[in-house]
């Protein structure tokens, strides 16, 4: 199912603007991680982060599955 960002989770839209507007940077170094704690936030984190690069280079707003 495709959402836009602000209908996720918080971490979710955290991965999904880094990805998409941050400078690329080692996930060791990123402050975001610290306020997620439960496996589940990070793995949102990750998926939005992975969606959001995917959407700087195609140009639309969606999450690619």
């Amino acid at each position: 199912m495709d959402l836009e960002p602000e209908n996720r989770r918080m971490a979710y839209r955290f991965g999904w603007q880094d990805g998409r507007y941050a400078d690329p940077q080692r996930f060791t170094e990123n402050r975001r991680l610290v306020v997620l704690n439960a496996p589940s936030e990070r793995l949102d984190y990750y998926r939005g982060h992975r969606a959001g690069r995917e959407s700087r280079f195609s140009g639309h707003l969606l999450e690619a599955s």
